[in-house]
């Protein structure tokens, strides 16, 4: 069964479905999905470009990493611990900015 079963036709100018597709086609969406999107009421962003997931698997690789030094320093007392938390703190707010710049909200 259909997830949609209500369909509709709606016309366009040349330009403003050129003008729609463009749209669509920079956030990564169809054009039906970049309607929907539009009229639930959300933004829609450009995709990122295609360095930007590499880059956020990245700075999360290397928060995992300053967690499980974290770990071991503080079991064994090695590493000025909070430093080392606060670097951790500083990875994570990246990694959220890096995500909120590049996600659509309801996506």
């Amino acid at each position: 069964m259909m997830k949609r079963p209500c369909g509709m036709t709606l016309r366009f100018t040349r330009a403003e479905l050129d003008t729609l597709t463009k749209k669509a086609r920079k956030a990564g969406m169809s054009r039906e999905g970049y309607c929907r999107t539009i009229l639930n009421g959300s933004e829609v962003k450009e995709a990122p470009p295609a360095d930007v997931p590499v880059l956020l698997r990245d700075v999360r690789r290397v928060g995992y990493n300053i967690d499980q030094i974290l770990k071991v320093a503080n079991s064994q007392g090695l590493v000025d611990v909070p430093k080392l938390r606060n670097a951790l703190e500083e990875n994570h707010a990246a990694s959220k900015a890096i995500l909120d710049a590049f996600t659509v909200a309801g996506r």
